[in-house]
Parts: structure tokens; C-alpha cells; sequence
């Protein structure tokens, strides 16, 4: 086993040592989310609603291509991520965000001359700034109660994800990502959205996922994509 290990960590390097300079490239991207959950309070239903965000995304992904169709990918990126669910009253609606740092680990395969390759992996994600807002229906108007703090108590602090999808010749990429943990930390305990001595352990079902739609294009082409006198300033 040993003798086989040390032979594929040889094989590696071996075709590390064939890498060129054109086959390791940054990507930078921004990102469509289509948000889902299946969230249960006390074993009920309360989340069919989808969530859309556009702001603030964006990530930068370091590809490195073993040859014309395997390659892998690593990087960094900050989303905003949450859910949607309504309840009996007094509450209309609730909504429950955080913005996360993610690192991803890719495997892709496909023709990348021709920019097109499916690809699949799983990242993880630090929250670091959660945010909720609920809306009251006790009144015509609603009354919105909001809370918004760095690093908190309410969320687990990482979240491990799975994802899938593809790139498209243009630049087009289309991903689905499933989140194998709880968004917010069941053992929390405290004030939440004005209310004291609220318990989490409530969230007997958290089950998030997104459809990601999101433009991508190599970081050093970026002059391709600025207007000609951004182009000379940039020089």
C-alpha cells in the first residue's frame, strides 16, 4: 500500500513538473443565486419560498489544467446566503442571511480549448455576518424588526457544501450546490429579533440549496471586457 501511495505522489509531481505557465490561470466571477430550503420548526413545514440575491457576490478561482480535459480548482469567494420562511401569527415573514467566505475543491473534465467542461466538488464556508429580518402582521402596515451582527452566536460558524455543474463556451456557468449542514446553530439560546430566551433547537429541519448562474472570464483578459479608455488608463 505504502509502495503504491509513493508512486502516485511521483506520478503527481512528475506531471507537475510538465505544467506551463498557460495551464495555471485565475478566474474571477460574480453570481445569480436562486435560493431553497426545506425548513422545519418543531417538525413543521414553514420554507417553500425562493430567495434571490445578486449582492454581494464575487470570487476568484485559481484553475490548474493537467492537460486539455482533467484539471482541478481552488479558490475564494463571499456570497450572500440565507433563507425565507413565513409562520402562524404574529409573524408574516422571516428572513435569516449571512455573508460567507467559501474555499472550494473542484474536479473538472471536458475540452477546456473549447471552454466547455462539467465539473463537481465541495467547499466550505466561514459566516461571518449574519443579518435577519422579520415582518409582523399585527398591524395594516407590518412593523420590521431586524438584527444584524458580526461572527454570530446564531449561525455555525463553518458550513460544508456539495456542488455540481457546468462551464459554458462564453463564459456561462450554471452550478447547484447543496449545503450538508445547519445554516443556524441549534444550541443557541438568547435574544433573537427583539424576542428574549429564544431557543434554536427548534429548527428541527435545515436543508439549503442554491441554482448559482454566474459570468466567468480569465482575470488577465480582463482588458478584453473594459471600454477603450479604461483600456489606456489601465496601462
Amino acid at each position: 500500500m505504502s509502495r503504491s501511495i509513493l508512486m502516485i505522489v511521483v506520478a503527481v509531481f512528475a506531471g507537475l513538473q510538465n505544467i506551463r505557465s498557460q495551464d495555471a490561470y485565475s478566474v474571477t466571477f460574480s453570481e445569480l443565486l436562486f435560493q431553497f430550503s426545506d425548513t422545519e420548526i418543531d417538525g413543521v413545514g414553514v420554507s417553500d419560498q425562493m430567495r434571490f440575491t445578486l449582492f454581494f457576490h464575487y470570487g476568484q478561482n485559481w484553475h490548474l489544467d493537467l492537460n486539455n480535459t482533467i484539471g482541478f480548482y481552488s479558490g475564494l469567494a463571499v456570497r450572500n446566503v440565507g433563507f425565507i420562511y413565513d409562520e402562524d401569527q404574529p409573524f408574516r415573514k422571516t428572513i435569516r442571511r449571512s455573508y460567507t467566505l467559501g474555499v472550494p475543491l473542484a474536479l473538472k473534465v471536458g475540452s477546456f480549448r473549447h471552454h466547455f467542461f462539467l465539473f463537481g466538488g465541495g467547499e466550505y464556508e466561514m459566516l461571518f455576518h449574519y443579518k435577519a429580518k422579520r415582518w409582523y402582521s399585527h398591524d395594516r402596515e407590518g412593523t420590521k424588526i431586524k438584527d444584524s451582527e458580526w461572527f454570530s452566536e446564531k449561525t455555525n460558524l463553518f458550513v460544508p457544501s456539495a456542488f455540481a455543474g457546468m462551464q459554458f463556451p462564453g463564459g456561462i456557468n450554471v452550478k447547484v450546490k447543496y449545503y450538508l449542514g445547519d445554516f443556524l446553530n441549534k444550541s443557541y439560546r438568547g435574544r433573537d429579533l427583539g424576542v428574549d430566551d429564544v431557543s434554536f433547537a427548534g429548527f428541527t429541519r435545515q436543508e439549503m440549496f442554491y441554482l448559482s448562474v454566474s459570468w466567468q472570464f480569465r482575470t488577465d483578459k480582463i482588458k478584453k471586457y473594459l471600454p477603450t479608455e479604461e483600456v489606456i488608463a489601465f496601462k
